[in-house]
C-alpha cells in the first residue's frame, strides 16, 4: 500500500514491544466448521488488535463479525531473525508470539522478505537481490518448515498452520523518502523456490501492486508490468493488488484518470506475459474511510458512506472474480507514522485520536454492516454470482444475485451521487423478475442508527421490509444503502 509502517524499523520495535507487553490469552472458540474458512473471501490485513486501553484478546473482533483471514503487520523479514549473518542463529520468538495467538478457524497469509523498503544492508545495493542468496534460501526454508505444521522443526505448540506466503509488499511503491530497487522478480524466483523446497504444497504470493484509482495504470505499466515480464509467467500462485479511494464509485475498480478497467487491464497483462488465465487474484489491502483525513483529495465521509462502500467493494470484486478481500488497516484506527494519514481512518473500530472520533474502542457502521454481510453471505457459491444490472445507464442501479445452499440471495444498490441532481432523501425503484416465492425481505446492510456508537443491539439494528411478490416480480424502492433481498421461507 501506499503507505510505510512495515518499512520503518522503529515502528517495527514498537510493535514488538508492544505485542511483548500485551498478555497471552486463548483463542476464540468460533471457529467456521469443516475448514470452510479456507474458500471464504473475508480478510483484514490485520486482523488483530492491540492497543493500551482495549480489550485483551486480539482477534475477538475479527471472529465476531466473521473475518477468516489474516494478514498480521509483522513479516517474516530476514534482517530481524537472523541479525548475524556470519552465525546460523535464528529468533522467531516474536513471530511465534504473533502467530500463535491467530485463532484456529482463521487463515493465515504471511509476509516473507529480506528487508523492507529501507535498505537494512540485506540486498545488493539498488536491487532487491539477498547479498548473500544461499543464506537468505536458508533463511527462508527454516522459517517455512517452522510454521507448515508438518511435524518437522515446528514450532512448539503450533496450532494455526501458515500454507500462504507472500513475497514482500508493493515492490512498485514510489516515495521520494526511498531508493528504487531492481529485480524484484530474481527475489521473487529465489523466495519462491525456496518456499516450495521447504513445503510443496504451499500457496505463494507476489508482491501485491499499490494501490489509489488516479494514474493507477500508467503506474502499473511503467513500474509492476515489468516484474511480470522478467517472471515470465512462473514462480507466482496468486496475483494481489491493491485498492483504495473515495466512496463515490471508486469500488468500480476504474482508473479515476482513463476510465480504464483495472482489473481487466491486469488480467491482460497476466496473459500477455505467459500467466495462466485462471490464474487467482486477490485484493489483500481494500480500503475505504470515514472522518476527514489530512491527506489532500480526500474529503470528510461519513461512517454510513464508508459502510455501504465497504460492502459495495466487496460485492463488485467479487463478481469480478476476486477470491480474496483483506482490509486494510484493518479492525481499528491508528495507522502509522504520518498523523491523520488516509489510512488512520479506514480501520471499523475508532482508536481515540483527531478531530470526530467517537472515542477508543467505538465500533463504526462499517463494523456491524461487516458483520451483516459475512452473516449472510458467507458459504455462498460465488462462482454463481451474476450481475442482473450493472448500473451502466442513466438509472445507476446495481443488482446481483449469488446462490447459497441452493438458494438465491440478492444484492441491490442505487449509486445516487451519481445523479445529475440529487435531493437528499430521494429514492428511486427497481424490479425483480423470475422469482418463485410469494414474499421476499429487503434488509439494509447499514444500521438505521447515524453512527455505530448508536447502535445498541446488532440484530433490532437493520430495517428489513417484507413485500409482496406477483405473477413472479416484485418492485423495491432503494434510497442510500445497499440491501440484501431474500425470498421469505414457508411462503
Amino acid at each position: 500500500m501506499e503507505c510505510v509502517s512495515m518499512v520503518l524499523t522503529v515502528l517495527i520495535v514498537i510493535f514488538y514491544l508492544t505485542v511483548l507487553m500485551t498478555p497471552n490469552v486463548s483463542a476464540s472458540n468460533d471457529v467456521v466448521k469443516g475448514g470452510a474458512e479456507l474458500h471464504s473471501p473475508f480478510g483484514s490485513h490485520p486482523a488483530s488488535v492491540y492497543r493500551r486501553g482495549y480489550r485483551e484478546n486480539p482477534f475477538a473482533d475479527a471472529m465476531n463479525i466473521g473475518i477468516r483471514w489474516t494478514r498480521e503487520k509483522l513479516y517474516a523479514y530476514w534482517f530481524l531473525i537472523q541479525k548475524d549473518l556470519d552465525k546460523n542463529i535464528y529468533d522467531f520468538s516474536l513471530l511465534d508470539k504473533q502467530f500463535g495467538r491467530i485463532p484456529r478457524g482463521m487463515k493465515i497469509l504471511a509476509n516473507i522478505a529480506p528487508q523492507g523498503l529501507i535498505d537494512e544492508g540485506r540486498c545488493v545495493s539498488g536491487s532487491w537481490l539477498p547479498i548473500n542468496e544461499a543464506k537468505y534460501e536458508d533463511f527462508v526454508q527454516t522459517t517455512v518448515e517452522r510454521y507448515d505444521g508438518d511435524g518437522i522443526n515446528d514450532m512448539p505448540g503450533l496450532i494455526n498452520p501458515i500454507r500462504y506466503w507472500q513475497v514482500g509488499n508493493e515492490p512498485d511503491f514510489m516515495s521520494p523518502r526511498f531508493t528504487s530497487r531492481t529485480n524484484f522478480s530474481g527475489l521473487q524466483r529465489i523466495t519462491y523456490q525456496a518456499i516450495k523446497a521447504a513445503d510443496a504444497s504451499s500457496t505463494v504470493l507476489l508482491g501485491g501492486v499499490a494501490g489509489f484509482p488516479s494514474h493507477y495504470i500508467v503506474h502499473f505499466d511503467t513500474r509492476f508490468a515489468p516484474i511480470l515480464k522478467d517472471l515470465g509467467g512462473r514462480y507466482v500462485d496468486v496475483f494481489d493488488f491493491h485498492w483504495y479511494g473515495k466512496a463515490d464509485g471508486d469500488y468500480r475498480l476504474r482508473d479515476k484518470i482513463t476510465g480504464e478497467d483495472v482489473l481487466e487491464h491486469i488480467r491482460a497483462k497476466l496473459a500477455h506475459y505467459a500467466f495462466p488465465r485462471t490464474i487467482p487474484i486477490w485484493i489483500t489491502e481494500m480500503g475505504s474511510y470515514s472522518g476527514n483525513p489530512s491527506r489532500k483529495f480526500f474529503p470528510q465521509q461519513t461512517e454510513r458512506q464508508q459502510a455501504s462502500d465497504y460492502f459495495k467493494r466487496y460485492i463488485y470484486s467479487l463478481w469480478h472474480g476476486v477470491k480474496k478481500i483483506f482490509l486494510v488497516m484493518g479492525m481499528m484506527e491508528g495507522f502509522k507514522p504520518i498523523p491523520n494519514d488516509y489510512f488512520d481512518h479506514t480501520g471499523l473500530i475508532y482508536d481515540g485520536q483527531y478531530e470526530g472520533d467517537l472515542g477508543l474502542g467505538v465500533k463504526k457502521l462499517a463494523y456491524y454492516t461487516y458483520k451483516k454481510m459475512t452473516g449472510c453471505l458467507e458459504g455462498a457459491d460465488w462462482t454463481t454470482i451474476i450481475c442482473l444490472h450493472d448500473g451502466t445507464k442513466s438509472d445507476h442501479l446495481y443488482l446481483f444475485r449469488v446462490m447459497k445452499e441452493n438458494h438465491p440471495i440478492y444484492v441491490a444498490w442505487w449509486d445516487y451521487f451519481d445523479e445529475p441532481i440529487y435531493t437528499n432523501g430521494a429514492t428511486k425503484s427497481i424490479t425483480l423478475t423470475g422469482l418463485t416465492g410469494k414474499a421476499i425481505a429487503v434488509t439494509a446492510v447499514v444500521p438505521t442508527a447515524k453512527t455505530g456508537k448508536a447502535v445498541t443491539n446488532y440484530h433490532s439494528a437493520f430495517y428489513t421490509t417484507v413485500c409482496s411478490v406477483s405473477n413472479g416480480s416484485v418492485t423495491i424502492t432503494l434510497g442510500k444503502d445497499p440491501v440484501f433481498i431474500e425470498p421469505v421461507h414457508g411462503q
